[in-house]
This record gives structure tokens, sequence and C-alpha cells, in this order.
């Protein structure tokens, strides 16, 4: 048995004749019920207005179901950016799409693999300062070098760009990068290699080396055989190779101003015959040697002004005709150029 739905017009009369229950009902269907959703009918057991109790149950209900529905259609679109942006959904869906399927366009979505072993991160107190020591313990490993930037053409442009790090000179794989070193282009890419490594400009450690051992404008080979410093042969303590290394940092003697075995750079103790014969290991000592002075003495010129003449004061006269020279070869086309 079915039947109509309550008129939405009501005359005074016919409302007076109705229950205050029905009277509150009939003015609630003032409110349109949207098209695109489905009405739901009831079938009461009486229409008529003094029926029983069911039958004006069943009207009252027949009455609200639409009237529900327009609220949950009202909200839905009230409320629909708020749910989508909390719940991640795409803003571009609109909130008529609340409840719909998903446009053909939408990919379904693919559940992420689950995430792969990784030991627990250390706590911020255990983390590394930006210049980081090598223990004795610790494996020699290559270090990361550090990003490619033009190089500089100045002594005070490079030392904005320097970042000394301490690592170990001996590694195990000198004999390898020995083999690639053949021709000055080879050894202008070497030298650019180490510089990075030791957080160095390549064209300051270029310059350094032409104006130690002249090692860009002569071949390298009779570079490393350079010796200098003369009137400390009786004491055994002449400057030798790429880097003019002084031979008191050889053969078991201090490889640093700390000592044997300095633990910042591997507490590692190198020998004159691996330094003489082995264009990497000279390029590193000469690298790990200034970064040291850098580091102790407050900066870029102040490590040179003592590697030169173990005076920090980079006005001292020796000091600056060394940084007035290096800073010429920095501009010099026949010492940055090789290998680029």
């Amino acid at each position: 048995m079915s039947f109509s739905p309550i008129s939405p017009v009501f005359g005074l009369e016919e409302r007076s004749e109705m229950t205050p229950m029905q009277q509150w009902a009939a003015s609630l269907q003032d409110v349109q019920q949207p098209q695109s959703l489905p009405q739901l009918l009831l079938q009461p057991a009486s229409q008529a207005p003094g029926g029983n109790l069911m039958s004006q149950l069943g009207t009252l209900l027949q009455t609200l179901v639409p009237l529900l529905q327009q609220l949950v259609f009202s909200l839905s679109q009230q409320y629909a950016p708020l749910l989508n942006s909390l719940s991640g959904s795409p803003s571009a869906m609109g909130p008529s799409s609340i409840g719909a399927p998903p446009p053909s366009s939408m990919a379904p979505p693919v559940s992420a693999p689950p995430p792969s072993f990784a030991p627990p991160a250390a706590s911020p107190s255990a983390a590394p300062s930006p210049v980081s020591s090598v223990s004795a313990a610790a494996p020699v490993a290559a270090p990361v070098s550090s990003p490619q930037l033009p190089a500089a053409h100045g002594v005070k442009e490079a030392a904005a760009r320097t970042q000394p790090r301490f690592v170990p000179v001996l590694r195990g794989d000198e004999q390898q990068k020995d083999s690639q070193i053949k021709t000055q282009a080879d050894f202008g890419r070497a030298a650019d290699e180490v510089a990075r490594e030791y957080g160095l400009d390549p064209n300051l450690f270029r310059a350094q080396l032409q104006s130690e051992s002249n090692a860009f404008k002569q071949d390298f080979r009779k570079s490393m055989q350079a010796e200098g410093d003369l009137d400390r042969a009786s004491e055994n303590n002449t400057s030798i190779g790429l880097g003019q290394i002084s031979r008191k940092f050889l053969d078991g003697r201090e490889w640093s101003d700390g000592g044997p075995g300095n633990a910042r750079v591997g507490s590692q103790v190198v020998s004159t015959e691996q330094y003489l014969n082995s264009p990497t290991v000279q390029l590193r000592m000469a690298a790990s040697n200034l970064t040291q002075r850098i580091a102790d003495h407050g900066g870029l010129e102040q490590g040179l002004a003592y590697y030169v003449s173990g005076n920090a004061d980079p006005s001292n006269s020796h000091a600056a005709q060394y940084l007035a020279n290096i800073e010429q070869a920095m501009n010099d086309p026949a010492v940055i150029g090789p290998g680029r």
C-alpha cells in the first residue's frame, strides 16, 4: 500500500486541524530536496490526518527523510574543503566528490614498500664538528670530495671557501692513484682532487705548489725531487718535494707539530721512501700540512704565512711576498690550466 507525500502547501484551516507534530513537519517541507539524491518512500498504514499514531509517525518520517538528505547534502557542500584538507584529498575534487568514485584519470593509491632497516640515528650531542678528526683506531677510508665550485682567483676569495679537513695521507690506494698520473694534465687533476678532499680551493692549492716547487712550470716529477732549505742540511731537516715538507715530518719523526702519530691525521708516520716515490702521497702531505696550519693559526692567510716563515702574521715581509706570489700564480694559465 503506497501513498503520496504531504503537499508542501497547506491552508490555514487545514493546518489548524493537524496535530502540532504534523504542523512542524509540514513547515520543514519548505526546504527543497536536491534532485541528485534518491528519495526514500515509506508506506505507513494510513494517510488520514486523524489516523492512528503509526500513520502519523509514518507521515512524519516520510517528510523528514528528504529533509535529512537535504541537510547532509548541504553540510557536505559547506564542510567538504575542510574535510578534504584534513584528509589530504586534493582540493580540485571539490565538495561534490565526497562519497563519489574517483575519476578515471586518478590513479589508484599505491602502497609504499616497508622501509628498509637502518640503525638508529646518533643523538645530536654525538654529531661531528665541522672539522673532523680521524681516530687512531678508525679505519682509513677515502674522504668524500666537497661540491665543486668555480675556483678562486685571489687569496681572500679562496679563504672564504676554505674548510680544513683532517684526513689520512696513507689510505692504501696510493699505487692505484699514482698509476693514473702520467702527464701534467693528470697531475693537475690529481691536485684538484686532493685540494677538495682537504677543503682547499683548487687554484689556491695549485698556486702554493707552484710557489713551493715550480710544480706546474716544469715536469712534476722533477718538482717531486726538489730540495730546499739547504742551510739545514746539517740537521737533516731540508725541505723536499712538491710541498717542500721538512724532513722532520718523515722517517718516524713528527709528521705534524703534534708529535709522532698525530691522531687528527690518522696517527701515521710516512717514510722518506714512501714520500719521494709517490705523487699522491706528496700532494696529500702538502694539503694536510696546510690545513693544519690554517686550523692552528686562524685562517688561510695566517696558515700560509706560518707555512713559509714560521710566523703567522701575514704582514711579515717573507709571508707578504709569498702571498703575492701565490695570488699571481692563481691567475697564471700555465698553473691553473693543465688538466681542465
